[in-house]
Parts: structure tokens; sequence; C-alpha cells
């Protein structure tokens, strides 16, 4: 018995030893994340070194002009020296590689660094195949990970984990950087041409703004629990980004029990994710004046019931005032909306000559058109008239009538002749289905629901 228990005991700790493994090289370790704090030199932990005679292999990649700068430092050494120059040493920094040559008679030596250096908001010089290639993963939503299989295919060294993390930071705060200066400079071209138009409001230049938010995931308008969020402001007159706003309410750091004072914490919000847009767009509005030097007092926006009221109650001085207009695109989008219940809840609607899915694409399209036709009349008031008549008579328009059609509207209006025959509001009660039971509010095919609003928007498409 004595011997078995000390059999097993052996067989159990060779297995515990054998389940022990070392990390490979180039593989990360344990608890790295990519918020977590490297020291801005990182790029020298990646350096590694071949001399003497280590043979160098696989491929690299660089750049022709430092290529063409060493070829003729070769032809100016060849001039002088009958030796060969070959190959002795390299010592490479992610992607970049400073090769040594070494002449065999007069053991000059000459460098080949693969790549540029470039400096950042760091002010420190990187070099600029890191950049572009951590640059080239952070636009098409690639990690780490990516980089090294795509580069072991080539046959090419990759950075460490750690200078990866390092220069994607970097680039981070150069495009921050970036950002803010062209914010910046949008701010006081709005500025200027609100002075132009002569817009104030208290002696403050006014311009109209465009508001609109989004999510990491969609809510499918039920689910509203995204853990990203982000909210811009746009100046109507320039169509730039005068604020950008992002909300955040999960740390991939804070989750791994990494301390606050040992990486980059991105979590900024606590309050339910429906909150995030209407948060970041008053942030904006409140940093307006002290910004950009302009009060922001026509608010351009999707409907969302919960950002106007916020603006009028946060917004000290001059909330009141703000007034808001709903986005036509928006308009459009409910005005669909509401065709599509309207058919959901009127199953008699539905079939041949009635509201059939190409017909409400053709009632949308239509309203669409009318919309973007009458933004450009000349008479604003004579436009509004236009756009209410075209709206109204959408449905008409779309079913075949064509009698109450403008002319410049309707190609049919200008002299083709008038077809009643498939247009199911003007045919006789016993053989319309739509007719039997219409009540007067649905003759006109929900076009009371939304588009109405168009009529006040045609300065703002």
């Amino acid at each position: 018995m004595g011997n078995s228990k000390n059999k097993r005991h052996h067989r159990n700790t060779h297995r515990r030893v054998f389940r022990k493994r070392k990390p490979h090289k180039f593989r990360s370790s344990p608890g790295v994340n990519n918020s977590i704090q490297q020291p801005e030199n990182s790029e020298v932990g990646d350096r590694t070194e071949n001399k003497g005679d280590v043979a160098l292999g696989g491929s690299r990649i660089i750049n022709l002009d430092k290529l063409q700068q060493y070829t003729k430092e070769l032809s100016q050494h060849a001039s002088n020296c009958d030796g060969s120059v070959t190959l002795s040493g390299e010592v490479r920094h992610g992607l970049a590689s400073i090769f040594s040559g070494k002449c065999s008679k007069c053991s000059h030596t000459i460098t080949l660094e693969t790549s540029s250096k470039v400096k950042g908001p760091c002010k420190h010089a990187r070099w600029e195949c890191n950049l572009a290639a951590v640059w080239g993963q952070m636009v098409t939503g690639s990690g780490h990970s990516h980089l090294e299989e795509a580069m072991s295919v080539l046959g090419v060294p990759v950075m460490s984990k750690a200078t990866f993390i390092q220069t994607e930071r970097s680039i981070g705060d150069w495009w921050k950087e970036k950002l803010m200066e062209s914010m910046l400079e949008a701010g006081r071209e709005e500025k200027k041409l609100a002075e132009q138009a002569g817009s104030y409001h208290e002696g403050v230049p006014a311009i109209t703004v465009i508001v609109d938010g989004g999510w990491s995931k969609r809510s499918r308008k039920h689910s509203y629990n995204a853990n990203s969020g982000v909210a811009i402001i746009v100046g109507k007159a320039t169509g730039k980004l005068l604020h950008v706003g992002v909300r955040n309410k999960f740390c991939s750091a804070c989750a791994q029990d990494i301390p606050k004072d040992k990486h980059r914490c991105f979590k900024n919000w606590e309050a339910s994710s429906s909150e995030m847009e209407t948060d970041a767009i008053v942030e904006g509005f409140l940093v307006a004046e002290k910004v950009h030097g302009v009060r922001y007092t026509t608010v351009i926006g999707d409907g969302d019931s919960s950002v106007y009221p916020s603006l009028i109650q946060q917004v000290p001085g001059w909330g009141h005032c703000i007034r808001k207009m709903e986005c036509a695109n928006h308009v459009c989008k409910c005005y669909r909306s509401s065709l599509e219940k309207l058919v959901s809840e009127n199953p008699r609607y539905k079939g041949s000559g009635g509201l059939t899915e190409k017909m409400r694409r053709r009632l949308v399209s239509a309203a669409r058109c009318a919309i973007k036709m009458r933004s450009k009349e000349p008479d604003r008031k004579n436009g509004v008239k236009l756009l209410k008549k075209d709206l109204q008579n959408g449905p008409n328009h779309c079913f075949g009538n064509h009698q109450r059609c403008s002319p410049d509207f309707c190609s049919t209006a200008k002299g083709r002749p008038v077809v009643l025959d498939n247009h199911p509001l003007h045919e006789p009660a016993t053989q319309s289905h739509l007719e039997e039971e219409v009540e007067p509010e649905e003759d006109e095919l929900a076009c009371k629901f939304y588009l109405y609003k168009c009529v006040f928007m045609i300065w703002y498409v």
C-alpha cells in the first residue's frame, strides 16, 4: 500500500510539473491590456540585436529613400576602397531595423535604417513604419494579434505587444490633438459667418447646429444597455464638427482589477445608456460660448424627446431661447414607420391596389423629392405653400391621380392623360376595399403624422 501511494504521488507531481509551461517568447505577458501604462520610450524594450556570424533571414520592410541613400554610400565607399561590404548585424525596433554593413578590407561600417522617424504629440520620435502599421490596425478594427499573424505569413518580425500598445496610445493622442484643432477652426468659421449674416443673441453670435448620437450596439427599440455612446454637434453653415462627447460604462482594465494608477481609465459614465446622448449634447452647449464664442440657438435633431427639454433646463441664461427643428431625414423615416404601423393595424389596406411595400416606399420617396425640390425655391413663403401642397397631394400622386399635382413636380400633370382607374381612393365604394371604412383622418394615408413638420424644415434641408 505504501508503495502504491508513493507511485500515485509521484505521478501527480509529474503532471503538475508538466502542465506548468513557460510562455512563448513572442507572447505578451498575462494581464497586458490596451490601456495599461507603458514607458514612453518602450520601443527600446522591443530592441533585438543580431551581430557577428548570426545569419539574417526572413523579410523586412524598407523605405526606398533610405535604401537609395544606403546604395549611394556604398558607391562612394567603393570608389575609394576595393573591398566588399557585407551585412554584419541588425538591431530591430519593431518593424524597423538598423543594418550594419562592414567592409572586408578597411573594416569601414555603413548603417542602413529601414525607416525614418517622426515626432507626435508625445514629443518622442517613433519609427514611421511602426506608426503606419499600428495606424492601419486601428482604422480596420484590428489589434496586435492580427498584425502578428499577417507579418508572420510574410516572414517579417513584428513589434512586441507593449510597443504596439504604446504606439496605439501615441496615435490616439495625436488624433485627439488634431481633432481639437479642427473643431476650433470650424468654430471660428461658424462665428465669422454668423457675424457676416448679422445673427446675434444678446450680442453673441448665434448659429444653427445639427445634433445626433449613437451607441456601440443597436437598441432595436427595446434594449438600451450599450456600454458606450457618442454624440456630436455639427455646424449647419460649414457642415464641420464642433463638439464630440463620448460616454463609457465599461473599462477592460478595471474589469481585471488593475489599479487606477496603473492604466488609463476611459470609464466616465454610471447612469443609463439612454441618457448618454442627452448628457453629451448638453455638455457641448454648456461650453459653446467658452470654446467657440458662439451660442447654439437653433437645433436640428432627430425628434428625441429628452434632448430638447434638457437643453432648456440645463443651459443657463439662454437655454430657454433655443428652438428645435426636426431633421428632414428623420421625419421621412418616421413617415415610413407610421405607414408601417397603419398597415399592421389595418390589414384591409394590404394587397393589390393598396398600401403594398412598393407603394409605401413610393410615398416616402415622393415626400423626400418634394422636400428636396421645394428647399431650392428662391421665395421662401411660396416654397412653404408649394411643399405643403405636394405633401398633402403625395398619396394622390402615387396612386395615379394627378389632377392636383404641380406641373413642376409631376411630369404627368404637364399634359399626359390623368389615370384614375388604379387610384383606390377614387373608386366607387362598392369596388374599393380601402374606401369602405376609411375615416376622414386616414384618407390622407398618415401624411398628418409627421410630414407637416417638413413645412417648417424647408430652410434646414
